[in-house]
C-alpha cells in the first residue's frame, strides 16, 4: 500500500519503460521475424546471429516491462476511482495488447530499414552491370544483388557495425542515376 501512495512521485517513470521496449523490439527481438520472412521467401530479409537463448530472455523481459508499465493503471484506479488496487491488474491485458501494438510496428520499422538497404544495393549492381555493357537479366541481378548484400552485413556484422551500416544504407540520398533514364522518354 505504501508503494501504491508513493507513485504519487515516480507515476511517469514506468510509462517510460515503453520507450525502451519499443527500442528493445526494434533492436533485439528482430531476428525472429526475420526468421519469418525468410521462410516466406522474401529475398532482402537477413537474419543476423542470434543466439536461442534469446527466445525466453526476450518473452520474460516483454512480460517484466509490461508488467511494471502497468502501474500507472493500477495507480489510476486505486487513486482516482475508489477501486480497490488489485482491480488494476485487470487492465493489465491492455497494456500486453499495447505491447504487442509496439512489437509489431518496431519489427516492421527494422523489416523496412532492411528492405530500403537492400534495393540501394540493388540500384547499385544494376548500375554498375548496365554501365559496364554487360546486361543481365532480372534474375541474374537479384541473385547477385542478395549475394554482394548477404556478404556485406555479414562483414558488418562480424566488424559489429551492422545497425550502422544498415541505417546508412538506408538513409542514404546517394543513389545510383539510372544509366538509360535519359535514352526512355
Amino acid at each position: 500500500m505504501q508503494i501504491l501512495e508513493s507513485l504519487d512521485y515516480w507515476f511517469w517513470i514506468p510509462v517510460l519503460f515503453w520507450v525502451g521496449l519499443y527500442f528493445w523490439f526494434y533492436r533485439v527481438t528482430y531476428p525472429r521475424y526475420m526468421k519469418k520472412l525468410v521462410r516466406k521467401g522474401i529475398k532482402w530479409a537477413f537474419v543476423p546471429a542470434w543466439r536461442s537463448y534469446w527466445a525466453p530472455l526476450d518473452f520474460l523481459f516483454t512480460f517484466f516491462m509490461a508488467l511494471v508499465s502497468a502501474l500507472p493503471a493500477i495507480w489510476i484506479l486505486f487513486k482516482w476511482l475508489d477501486y480497490p488496487w488489485y482491480y488494476g491488474f485487470a487492465v493489465s491485458p491492455l497494456f500486453f495488447a499495447l505491447g504487442a501494438i509496439f512489437c509489431r510496428s518496431a519489427k516492421k520499422k527494422t523489416a523496412a530499414l532492411y528492405q530500403s538497404a537492400y534495393f540501394l544495393e540493388y540500384r547499385r549492381v544494376r548500375y554498375e552491370t548496365e554501365s559496364k555493357g554487360n546486361f543481365r537479366n532480372e534474375v541474374d541481378v537479384h541473385n547477385h544483388t542478395i549475394w554482394s548484400f548477404t556478404k556485406k552485413l555479414k562483414n558488418a556484422e562480424a566488424h559489429g557495425r551492422l545497425w550502422k551500416y544498415v541505417n546508412a544504407m538506408a538513409k542514404t540520398k546517394k543513389i545510383p542515376r539510372d544509366i538509360y533514364a535519359e535514352t526512355m522518354y
